[in-house]
């Protein structure tokens, strides 16, 4: 399957230059963190620095404000999976204000402490990618070559063993949910590609609303990975509700013994 993501970054490049930016030449010279990602039992931390360059001919001045905007996408299935900061992908970002004159040929790196509540079952190959601007210098606002205010790089976002990166003969729907054997007979499975800490609730209801099945959370594989006892279910359609932090996901489930 054609991955998207690339295209991805290539629209939001194109949205953002249509906005107004400065007219000089800022320019991303190199990511330098993060180089990987980790989960943990409460989440994921890292530090986003990003090393800025002022390409151009005179001095990016002190008080000027440069905006950072990062968002991470799996490899895999094209999404976006984490952004900084929130909305980034519609074009929000994090406005910064320069300390001190950057001349001709100097850098400056910018950091930025994350945490988010995301973990990963599975170790992934992600495509990190971070765009940056310098916006409030002239009029009209040029950025001289915004072909260099976006970069990126491939990193892993590792599961909370570390295991090598691998893609599971599971098949996960659009919200990153695997739901399976289905039908089932005696156990159901599910899967969330990202989960958040501490906020993940699991029910399967009958098609009059009431619940009548919930994993035990405490016995749970990892925070991502969940089995439901349905041996003495009737058999039939019953609807399960997966409630992901904010997000909330449904679907039909089959009980076949």
């Amino acid at each position: 399957m054609k991955k998207h993501y690339t295209h991805l970054f290539t629209f939001l490049l194109i949205t953002l230059t249509n906005l107004s930016f400065a007219q000089v030449d800022w320019a991303i010279k190199s990511i330098k963190s993060p180089t990987e990602l980790e989960s943990t039992p409460t989440g994921t931390a890292f530090d986003l620095i990003v090393e800025c360059e002022n390409k151009g001919n005179s001095k990016i001045k002190a008080g000027d404000t440069a905006s950072i905007s990062m968002l991470v996408i799996d490899k895999e299935t094209s999404t976006i999976v984490l952004e900084f900061p929130e909305n980034a992908s519609r074009g929000a970002a994090r406005l910064y204000t320069i300390q001190e004159d950057i001349e001709p040929g100097e850098t400056q790196d910018f950091t930025v402490q994350l945490t988010s509540n995301r973990i990963v079952t599975q170790s992934r190959d992600m495509l990190l990618g971070v765009y940056s601007y310098v916006i409030n210098r002239t009029n009209p606002s040029i950025d001289s070559d915004s072909t260099n205010n976006l970069r990126s790089r491939d990193i892993v976002w590792w599961n909370q063993q570390k295991w090598n990166v691998s893609v599971e003969d599971i098949a996960y729907n659009s919200d990153n949910i695997a739901i399976y054997p289905n039908p089932a007979n005696d156990q159901l499975n599910v899967n969330l590609l990202f989960a958040e800490s501490n906020a993940v609730n699991i029910e399967l209801f009958d098609l009059t609303g009431k619940a009548v099945a919930t994993p035990n959370m405490n016995q749970a594989i990892s925070p991502n990975q969940y089995t439901l006892d349905v041996a003495d279910l009737t058999k039939g359609v019953y609807i399960l509700k997966v409630t992901n932090g904010a997000k909330v996901s449904t679907s039909k489930v089959t009980i076949s013994h």
